[in-house]
């Protein structure tokens, strides 16, 4: 399953580059506080799989401490949850906060295959192949006042 993130990630990224459009992020913060829980991080282009990795993480770029392990999801990857969350969801470090929790959520996450939960305040707006032929047709079709005056010239009509 590791896979499809992958390939989602190349696939968004072959598709941004053809029709030359960055993905743009939308919306606002809700302060539900679910961003602060179930994350996955990376190092170095690679998600995060071993403790050791962790730890390794955590020297090289100190405040990642921050973050506890609470499991693995289904690809096998390290899940966290950061400690510093108040019970208001508000972050009790906040001026201090990580370049990942500040870029949150960052075009990188949906350019590496990830998403975001349906009840986030956010949302990835890309344009799509469906959206350019919708354009191109959009250009087709004649104004409504062409075909009223069409209609009316038409034998029969007068």
């Amino acid at each position: 399953m590791g896979g499809l993130r992958t390939f989602t990630g190349l696939m968004r990224r072959l598709r941004a580059l053809i029709l030359r459009s960055e993905v743009k992020v939308l919306g606002q913060c809700n302060v539900c506080g679910e961003c602060c829980h179930d994350i996955l991080l990376h190092d170095r282009g690679r998600w995060l799989k071993s403790e050791r990795a962790f730890r390794k993480l955590c020297e090289r770029k100190p405040g990642h401490e921050r973050f506890e392990i609470t499991g693995r999801d289904d690809w096998g990857h390290l899940v966290f949850r950061c400690t510093l969350q108040g019970a208001d969801n508000f972050c009790t470090c906040y001026e201090d906060r990580l370049p990942v929790c500040r870029t949150y959520p960052s075009k990188s996450l949906y350019y590496q295959g990830g998403w975001l939960r349906q009840d986030c305040g956010f949302s990835f707006k890309a344009t799509t192949f469906r959206d350019i032929i919708m354009r191109s047709r959009r250009g087709r079709v004649p104004k409504f006042d062409e075909v009223l005056r069409q209609e009316q010239n038409k034998p029969g009509n007068r």
